[in-house]
C-alpha cells in the first residue's frame, strides 16, 4: 500500500480524459495509475474490502461504482451504468475523471457542443456533503485538428451562452497557462464565429501542444481563459515552456491586462484622464516630469519579449513606474550603448494599475535591433529619461 504522503504527492496526476464509446455505457476502462489512487483510498488498507469509488457529477450529486481489474486492465464496472444512465450522457462526449481523494472521482461532462453539460434537471434539490465538487465554471473543450493550428474557433453554443455581446466584440483574449503566464491572444469575428488567432500558433509551439491533443478550457470571464492539456493516452499533460519567475509571471499578468485595456480603449477619441492632451495641440502629446530619483538610486527591470511586446509595447509593473516616478506620458531616450551616438526616443504612459514602453518608435527599435519572442531586454536607468538596454538574445541563451 502508498503511504499517505506518496498519495498526496500523486495526486495532480490522477487525471484521465475519456472519449464515450458504446462500449463504455456498460463499464469504463481507466488507466493503472487511476485505478491505483481509487483502490488504495477505497479499500483504506484492507484487501478483503469491496473496491468503490465515490463517483460525483458536476451538480455534486454522489453514485457509488465499483473499480475492478481483470486482463484487459481496470475497470469502472457495477454501478457506472446507473450512473451513465441518470447523467444521460452520450456516445462521442468527453469525461474528464479526477481523483478528489479518499476514493472520490469527479466526472466532468462535455457534450456534443464541446460545451460543459449543464442539465440543471439533474442538479441535487438539496445541498449534500459532496456538492463541494460540483461548483464549475463554464468550460469547452477541443480537439487540436490541422485546421486549428493557426486559429481555433470557440464553440458557437459556448459563445452564445457565456460570451456577453460586448464582449464577442472584444479584440483580444488572454489564456493563462499552468506556468501562471498569460498570453494575449487576437480575437477574430468574422461572421462565422470566434477564433482565436493571432498568436495563437505560437501559443500552441510555446507549450508542446501537437495535433491530436484535446484542450479544456475554463472561462474566467471578461476574456479570459485557462487551459488543460490531454495527450493521445487520455492523461494530463505537463505543458512544455521556458521556465519563469515569481517576478516575470507578475508582469505578464500586467501585460495581460495592459493588451486588454489598449484594445478596449482603441479607436475611441481620447479615454484619457483628463490633462494628458494640451487643449491647444491635441496632436500632440503633454509631456511630464518625472519625480526625482532618491538618493541616486538607478533601478533596473527585466522583461521577456512576447510577439505583442516587439510589435505594440512593453508592460511595465506599477512598482516599478513608482519606484522611478513615472507619471502621465513622456519621452524615454533608449541607447543600447552609452558610448553610442544611436539612440531612439520613444513614448511610456503610466496609468492607475499599469504602465507600458511603446510607440511607433518602439517598433523601429525591435527592428533595428532585431528584438524577437524570446529575447529577453534589461533596462538600467541612468537618468530618469535616459535608459541604457542590454539585449539578450534567445538564441545566445540557448547556446
Amino acid at each position: 500500500m502508498r503511504s499517505p504522503g506518496e498519495l498526496g504527492a500523486r495526486r495532480d496526476a490522477a487525471k484521465q480524459l475519456k472519449v464515450l464509446m458504446p462500449s463504455c455505457f456498460h463499464r469504463l476502462s481507466i488507466s493503472d495509475e487511476l485505478a491505483g489512487h481509487l483502490l488504495d483510498a477505497g479499500n483504506g488498507g484492507d484487501d478483503t474490502a469491496l473496491p468503490m469509488a465515490l463517483v460525483v457529477n458536476s451538480f455534486g450529486k454522489v453514485w457509488q461504482v465499483e473499480v475492478g481489474r481483470d486482463g484487459g486492465g481496470a475497470f469502472l464496472g457495477p454501478g457506472w451504468p446507473e450512473f451513465v444512465a441518470a447523467n444521460g450522457f452520450g456516445v462521442g462526449w468527453f469525461l474528464v475523471l479526477r481523483h478528489e481523494g479518499r476514493g472520490v472521482l469527479t466526472v466532468k461532462a462535455f457534450d456534443l457542443t464541446c460545451c460543459l453539460n449543464e442539465s440543471r434537471d439533474l442538479q441535487p434539490s438539496t445541498a449534500t456533503r459532496s456538492n463541494r465538487y460540483g461548483s464549475h465554471k463554464p468550460q469547452f473543450i477541443k480537439v487540436l485538428l490541422p485546421d486549428f493550428t493557426e486559429k481555433m474557433l470557440i464553440p458557437p453554443a459556448f459563445v452564445q451562452r457565456y460570451v456577453s455581446e460586448a464582449q464577442q466584440s472584444s479584440k483580444m483574449a488572454i489564456i493563462a497557462s499552468q506556468f501562471g503566464k498569460f498570453w494575449p491572444i487576437e480575437v477574430n469575428n468574422d461572421g462565422s464565429g470566434m477564433f482565436l488567432a493571432g498568436g495563437w500558433s505560437q501559443f500552441l509551439a510555446f507549450h508542446g501542444i501537437s495535433e491530436g491533443d484535446v484542450m479544456l478550457l475554463r472561462y474566467e470571464g471578461n476574456m479570459v481563459f485557462k487551459i488543460k492539456v490531454f495527450g493521445l493516452n487520455g492523461c494530463q499533460k505537463d505543458l512544455k515552456g521556458r521556465a519563469t519567475g515569481t517576478q516575470q509571471n507578475t508582469e505578464r499578468q500586467k501585460e495581460a491586462h495592459l493588451c486588454r485595456e489598449h484594445e478596449r480603449s482603441s479607436g475611441k477619441e481620447d479615454t484619457r484622464p483628463k490633462g494628458s492632451l494640451s487643449s491647444s495641440n491635441k496632436g500632440s502629446r503633454k509631456k511630464r516630469r518625472f519625480c526625482s530619483l532618491e538618493n541616486g538610486e538607478r533601478p533596473s527591470i527585466k522583461k521577456e519579449m512576447s510577439t505583442y511586446s516587439v510589435k505594440k509595447f512593453v508592460s511595465l509593473a506599477t512598482t516599478f513606474c513608482d519606484l522611478i516616478g513615472l507619471v502621465g506620458e513622456c519621452t524615454i531616450t533608449l541607447k543600447t550603448s552609452m558610448k553610442s551616438t544611436k539612440c531612439w526616443q520613444v513614448g511610456a504612459r503610466r496609468y492607475k494599475n499599469y504602465g507600458y514602453l511603446g510607440g511607433k518608435r518602439w517598433k523601429s527599435f525591435c527592428m533595428e535591433n532585431k528584438i524577437r519572442e524570446g529575447d529577453v531586454c534589461t533596462f538600467h536607468i541612468v537618468e530618469a529619461a535616459l535608459w541604457h538596454v542590454v539585449i539578450t538574445h534567445n538564441s545566445d541563451r540557448i547556446g
